[in-house]
């Protein structure tokens, strides 16, 4: 391990803790989750969380998941989540 990722970061909060609370752009976050506007931006997120935490020897399991607004409209879920990419750590 490098000198530089002698420190452990929580990566994934130190993105949520930066990222907007509002869904006016193209990638904010709840605090809870990193939501983006696409796919391809939600799976390039995953990646380079993945790759921050294994430089520092750790091993975490990222998700990237899906608000489906059919299924959203279906089940009365509707929100400010509806329609948006998400990116989550567990």
């Amino acid at each position: 391990m490098s000198e530089l990722m002698e420190e452990r970061f929580n990566w994934f909060s130190l993105f949520t803790d930066r990222l907007r609370d509002y869904s006016d752009e193209e990638v904010w976050s709840d605090g809870t989750e990193i939501l983006c506007r696409t796919e391809s931006a939600a799976k390039a997120i995953e990646d380079l969380l993945w790759q921050l935490y294994n430089a520092q020897g750790e091993e975490v399991t990222v998700l990237t998941g899906y608000y489906d607004p059919e299924e959203d409209e279906r089940n009365g879920e509707a929100d400010r989540y509806t329609g948006w990419w998400y990116v989550t750590i567990e």
